[in-house]
């Protein structure tokens, strides 16, 4: 079904408005086939799931949007996830794609699946990329716990940057990316960074995301989250990495993060799975949180043999 093709297609860029913003996306062609739309993850952008969009684009029409805050989009400053899930509302209809394939990343995979619980009618498949969330935070057990949380949570948000830091070039944008991601493939490396990088106004550059996305997290609680998987009523395929829990351990260290009682455990993932009517889980060995960089190839055939047994009539 993925129809892959030695070739690398150039997709054409779109606009999209969302009230009053403006919101970029990648349009790969293929209009007439069965619909794909792509999202990335928290501090990313519509170009890191180009490894996924080349894979498919000859069997679907693919488009890949920048979230609101990040790459092209507008960055209005205001990121709970009742807007990325109105952005994509307002996109799907804007582009006209009925019943599509959501395939998203981590922040992303969380928007599908939101989207694809409030909307079960207007969607044909998920495929969630290391997307069911983060493990259990400390201070989630009693209702003293959660309002100590939330007070954390607001704090972390007031000291946050509003400017993006800057950095001094490329090649220091670069080691970034290649100290976070080391199984990144070094040219797809400088691809991303050159495409996620801008200008920024002290002399540099930044990166093309909002600091204050990272408020999202606070939007939404875990039982509204499984709720409304609940609700979900197309296939769900959930992807995660063998070695997802090194992300997750980096996170449990940064101070910009939430704390995490530990990396996720297979008795966490297999609870969140119940909550869909029909999931499906495959893990991707050696292969962490970003496995779209760490293993594409295998990551595109899962969604393949996934869609092949699901959505069969959708082939061209």
């Amino acid at each position: 079904m993925s129809g892959q093709s030695s070739s690398h297609v150039e997709p054409t860029p779109v606009r999209l408005r969302s009230g009053p913003v403006a919101l970029a996306a990648l349009d790969y062609g293929n209009r007439g086939a069965a619909p794909m739309l792509l999202l990335h993850g928290i501090r990313d952008l519509a170009w890191s799931m180009d490894s996924i969009a080349q894979a498919f684009r000859a069997a679907f029409h693919v488009v890949s949007i920048d979230l609101r805050g990040h790459g092209d989009s507008e960055k209005p400053g205001a990121y709970t996830l009742i807007h990325f899930v109105t952005d994509l509302r307002v996109a799907v209809q804007e582009l006209g794609l009925e019943r599509p394939v959501l395939v998203g990343h981590s922040l992303g995979a969380q928007i599908a699946a939101h989207y694809a619980g409030v909307f079960p009618e207007s969607v044909a498949a998920c495929v969630l990329i290391e997307g069911l969330g983060a493990p259990h935070r400390e201070g989630e057990g009693t209702s003293e716990e959660r309002r100590q949380l939330a007070r954390s949570e607001i704090e972390a948000l007031a000291a946050s940057r509003s400017r993006p830091r800057a950095m001094p070039d490329l090649e220091a944008a670069l080691a970034r990316v290649v100290e976070n991601h080391p199984r990144l493939d070094s040219a797809r490396a400088r691809f991303l960074t050159a495409r996620g990088t801008c200008p920024h106004p002290d002399g540099g550059l930044r990166w093309k995301w909002d600091p204050a996305v990272q408020g999202v997290w606070s939007s939404v609680s875990r039982q509204q989250t499984e709720e409304r998987w609940g609700w979900v009523e197309c296939p769900v395929l959930v992807v995660t990495g063998a070695r997802s829990g090194e992300w997750w351990t980096r996170m449990r260290h940064s101070r910009r993060s939430t704390p995490f009682r530990r990396p996720p455990s297979g008795d966490d993932l297999a609870h969140r799975l119940t909550h869909f009517r029909d999931a499906h889980h495959v893990e991707i060995p050696d292969a962490g949180h970003m496995i779209h960089f760490d293993r594409p190839h295998q990551l595109n055939q899962a969604i393949d043999a996934f869609l092949e047994a699901h959505l069969p009539d959708s082939s061209p």
